[in-house]
């Protein structure tokens, strides 16, 4: 990469190096037939080595695909760094070399950003830096580029590989399973099953956290004793009202 510039050690402080996803090697729980097709092709996109763009709202697991990627490639021994927009992103490259670098927020950099993120990628290419490069959105990129928001030479440069992860409420026979799944990782003891009204409620709700809050929820609840059976009143906040 050459020359660092003076910020890089302020650059490399927001690199968040996460190594191994425990639970990217954790058998994968959705039964959807939209998640089962995004698995299909997360693991066709971890045998190649092209730049993937993942779309989503926020708490559906983007970062998660991305290290699952990342752990079913011939990168897995190298590091998976993940930053959040591009101000950092010259100096996260020379932390992911010969690894992955994940850029989340990439709908949010600015018009300059932008440019000096083409001109990064650019100058890595001549360098040959060795890094993979992914990006997270939690909008549709294009609708930015078609309102000249985002630049198409850009959008075109990362968005090799498409993933879009669906939200939790448009696969709801997805949410017992990976909700008895969590909640199992964090019972104190044998997770409690549910009863038909309360897996019932969570079907209803609507998630507007996704995966994120879904884990919360049975982390607080894993935190408490509980009854063999989970009834609608053991379900916290809006979701048991």
């Amino acid at each position: 990469m050459g020359e660092v510039p003076k910020r890089a050690a302020e650059w490399r402080g927001t690199c968040s190096f996460l190594g191994m996803d425990r639970e990217a090697s954790l058998p994968l729980v959705w039964v959807s037939d939209v998640m089962m097709k995004l698995e299909e092709d997360i693991r066709s996109a971890s045998q190649i080595d092209a730049r993937v763009m993942m779309t989503g709202e926020s708490g559906v697991g983007k970062s998660f695909a991305a290290n699952l990627i990342h752990q079913l490639s011939q990168r897995r021994r190298a590091p998976f760094v993940v930053v959040n927009g591009a101000d950092a992103v010259e100096g996260c490259l020379q932390t992911a070399r010969n690894g992955t670098l994940l850029i989340q927020e990439i709908d949010g950099i600015s018009a300059s950003g932008q440019a000096d993120l083409l001109r990064l990628l650019d100058k890595a290419t001549a360098n040959g830096t060795n890094v993979r490069l992914m990006t997270a959105t939690n909008v549709h990129l294009f609708d930015r580029v078609q309102a000249g928001l985002f630049r198409e030479d850009l959008f075109y440069r990362l968005n090799v590989v498409h993933l879009i992860i669906p939200p939790l409420r448009e696969r709801p026979e997805d949410i017992p399973v990976m909700f008895q799944h969590y909640l199992a990782l964090h019972a104190r003891a044998e997770a409690p099953r549910l009863s038909n009204a309360a897996r019932q409620r969570l079907v209803e709700y609507q998630w507007p956290g996704n995966i994120r809050e879904l884990k919360t929820v049975t982390k607080k609840l894993g935190s408490q004793a509980l009854p063999d059976v989970i009834e609608l009143e053991h379900l916290p906040g809006p979701i048991g009202n």
